[in-house]
């Protein structure tokens, strides 16, 4: 039987060169095991002998899932498979490439895979496809903050995701506040983390007021990194158009211009697509959110009628203040649409798109034969 004291023990004595060379045996050894499993579980895949939505022999149903898949792609690519089976490529390095070479770019990854971290293949791997309307929907209905409390140590625990943009602007506003907080003279630095912390809870600490003033919503700092191929992103995320489009109207981007290894080749200068005086005046003449019977005065945005992909135009006649929840609702992201003549105080209706009257669907520039809003 194996005793791993006795193991220790022995390996102490050995000289740091030989527990070195031991080690890259090894790692070499594993993975030319994993793909002569990888292999093995291709066949007994095809021969319905592997159901990839439970866990066995001690993995989870992920993880089997992972070598399904993995093993289903090897099969095309012969030269990525012969880098790893020589010990080049790691599992997390094999599982990322796969997801995005193709039998053309075959031996180009083979070749540059096992100098790319797994970190990078993912993004690589994420880029692969320009993420959809749709697929931005689900990221927003995953968004969760959950909080609960030890009392043995009297502390409250946070845990949550936020999608994309969501998420940016958090870190953004969040990093901000941190860097701000700076130390009286003379005294250290205290950690990030403490001053993250006590940053969330200045944003908690905000002075209530009565002012019924109508206030814009923070206009967060966003840096889109713009690939030469492939979808926008936003912390290393890929965003659909029609994310990018509200981004355009709420947020102040700069864009960086990134190659193929996401490396910044240039950087463009920060822009607002709306100018100050237009929102100004966008603001004095709604006063409050226009979605729906919302009437909320503070944290508003500006939201095209018809998206600028659909052939909207920054004219204010074509623009209308909502409340920062409610625009996330509207087209092009959302399923639903304002409609109607926003210099009218009692101008303008809410209507889910599946509702819309062909006079209403010309209004928003909603594309032909489609039953819902698309990607702008």
């Amino acid at each position: 039987m194996f005793d791993i004291a006795d193991h220790l023990g022995e390996l102490r004595s050995w000289p740091t060169n030989r527990l070195v060379s031991r080690r890259d045996e090894l790692i070499g050894v594993q993975r030319q095991a994993r793909l002569e499993e990888l292999a093995i579980v291709r066949v007994l895949d095809e021969r319905g002998r592997i159901d990839p939505s439970v866990g066995e022999q001690g993995e989870s149903a992920r993880a089997v899932r992972d070598k399904v898949e993995t093993a289903r792609r090897l099969e095309s690519l012969p030269k990525i498979a012969a880098a790893a089976y020589d010990g080049a490529l790691s599992p997390e390095q094999l599982r990322e490439v796969t997801k995005f070479a193709d039998e053309g770019s075959d031996a180009e990854w083979a070749r540059r895979a096992p100098n790319v971290a797994p970190g990078e293949l993912a993004r690589m791997a994420r880029n692969a496809s320009k993420p959809t309307t749709e697929d931005s929907r689900q990221r927003y209905d995953a968004r969760e903050l959950r909080m609960w409390w030890t009392p043995n140590k009297g502390m409250l625990h946070l845990r949550g995701q936020l999608p994309s943009v969501m998420g940016a602007t958090l870190e953004a506003t969040i990093t901000k506040l941190t860097e701000q907080m700076k130390p009286p003279k003379g005294q250290a630095w205290d950690s990030f983390e403490h001053r993250a912390a006590d940053a969330l809870l200045q944003l908690c600490e905000q002075p209530e007021t009565k002012d019924e003033t109508p206030t814009l919503a923070p206009q967060p700092v966003l840096h889109v990194s713009v690939p030469q191929h492939g979808p926008a992103e936003i912390a290393g995320i890929p965003i659909a158009d029609s994310v990018l489009e509200q981004l355009r109207a709420i947020a102040t981007i700069e864009p960086v211009l990134v190659d193929d290894d996401g490396v910044a080749v240039a950087i463009g200068k920060r822009f607002s697509v709306l100018s100050p005086k237009m929102i100004r005046a966008v603001l004095l003449r709604d006063g409050c959110c226009r979605y729906g019977v919302c009437r909320s005065r503070r944290g508003l945005q500006v939201h095209h009628l018809r998206p600028r992909s659909w052939g909207g135009t920054d004219e204010i006649a074509n623009l209308v203040a909502v409340c920062t929840r409610h625009h996330r609702m509207l087209v092009p992201h959302g399923r639903c649409a304002v409609v109607g003549n926003p210099n009218r105080p009692d101008g303008l209706g809410t209507v889910h798109v599946d509702d819309l009257t062909p006079e209403e669907q010309h209004q928003v520039g909603l594309p032909p034969r489609r039953a819902g809003p698309t990607t702008a």
